[in-house]
């Protein structure tokens, strides 16, 4: 898995030196000299810092080959080009609330606008790239807070809600939704960021004959790329394939875009997997079925409370269930859970779930009935038969 472990935005607020006073030049000016200018041009300059590193090819056994890329396109982060933009003054009180915003988009890092002396806060987000053009990740914006959601797809069975802890016990035709996959996307938000009038709050640029003042603002991924694996040990023919339905339970619903909070409405994110046979796992070959999805992450996660890729605060406790389909020889197909709990909180940032089931003690369905079985067929009727194994 690839993280992205640093990404620094510089925010440069560049001052236009033909806006001081008399246009003298900027190296005239004595040390605390006001600016006269009531409404001074403003240049922010966006520098991306960029520090990737690889750290999955060690337990990543399945690989990624050109038809998995044509599927759910890259392994890792793509570096964002366009962006949202969102900016709050807040006079001359830093914790003021927001009473409004000056809304606008760039193709570039750089941008220039009109501001007024006091803070500001300044939120801004990268552009949503979706692979097929149907963006399914919502963003709703108030004064206050911007908020990231998803929308639902296939429908699960209430046996399955119980599962995972649903308190909704009472109906027995409920289905509680399945949520898409978001699309990655990545937000900083450089708060009281103050437009002085006093000179020594910049730095002179003799070249562009501007003064600069430099914020710097760290770049997150608000949606992460997990990598799943599921080993398949001693299959000899055992499971002939799959029907590639696979599903994490238990993932944040939404992510605050603001402070990267997720909230505490737990959701079950649907993915597709591959089976690969004969692929050399430590030595020996095995059939490994694979697949990626990406998620806000747990719930009730605080991006600023990790120790390393270690999620350390205090939430409330939801187990991580693993969901997969797997077809017999006797064409009959059975639905597992694992419970990946401690791999999902030990990366919280993203990462390789990993899971190895020995096919010799996997108990194939008598007289399976064809469509019967399959967590994943959108109809409730269709849930009725679902197997559990015993954590191998």
């Amino acid at each position: 898995m690839r993280h992205l472990h640093k990404a620094l935005w510089t925010v440069a607020v560049v001052l236009m030196a033909m806006l001081l006073k008399s246009c003298i030049e900027p190296p005239l000016h004595l040390p605390g000299q006001e600016i006269l200018t009531e409404v001074p041009i403003v240049e922010t300059k966006l520098e991306v810092v960029w520090n990737i590193e690889t750290e999955w090819t060690t337990q990543w056994h399945y690989g990624w080959d050109v038809k998995d890329d044509s599927i759910w396109g890259g392994i890792g982060y793509e570096h964002p080009e366009k962006f949202q933009v969102r900016r709050y003054f807040t006079g001359d009180d830093p914790d003021a609330a927001h009473s409004e915003v000056d809304a606008f988009s760039i193709n570039d890092t750089s941008f220039r606008r009109f501001f007024q002396f006091g803070f500001y806060d300044i939120l801004l987000w990268s552009d949503i790239n979706s692979k097929d053009g149907t963006q399914v990740l919502v963003i709703n914006e108030t004064l206050d807070e911007v908020t990231a959601t998803t929308t639902g797809t296939r429908g699960l069975s209430r046996s399955i809600s119980r599962l995972v802890g649903s308190e909704e016990v009472e109906d027995t035709t409920a289905v509680v939704g399945l949520f898409n996959q978001p699309e990655v996307f990545f937000a900083t938000y450089p708060e009281d960021v103050y437009i002085s009038r006093d000179l020594n709050d910049y730095v002179y640029d003799p070249v562009e004959n501007v003064y600069i003042k430099k914020i710097e603002a760290e770049l997150k991924p608000l949606v992460y790329i997990y990598l799943v694996q599921i080993i398949l040990v001693n299959n000899d023919g055992r499971i002939k394939g799959i029907n590639g339905n696979a599903a994490m339970s238990s993932m944040a619903s939404g992510v605050n875009v603001n402070t990267g909070h997720t909230n505490n409405s737990p959701s079950i994110v649907y993915f597709n997997t591959r089976l690969k046979h004969d692929v050399d796992v430590n030595g020996a070959l095995c059939d490994v079925i694979g697949g990626k999805f990406t998620t806000f992450g747990l719930c009730d996660m605080e991006p600023y409370t990790r120790q390393g890729n270690i999620y350390s605060g205090s939430r409330t406790e939801l187990n991580n269930f693993l969901f997969f389909d797997l077809l017999y020889s006797n064409d009959g197909v059975k639905t597992y859970s694992v419970d990946v709990t401690d791999q999902m909180q030990k990366q919280a940032h993203g990462g390789v779930v990993t899971i190895y089931i020995d096919c010799s003690k996997l108990t194939p369905p008598e007289e399976p009935e064809k469509g019967k079985g399959s967590l994943f067929v959108p109809t409730v009727e269709d849930y009725m038969d679902v197997y559990w194994e015993i954590e191998l």
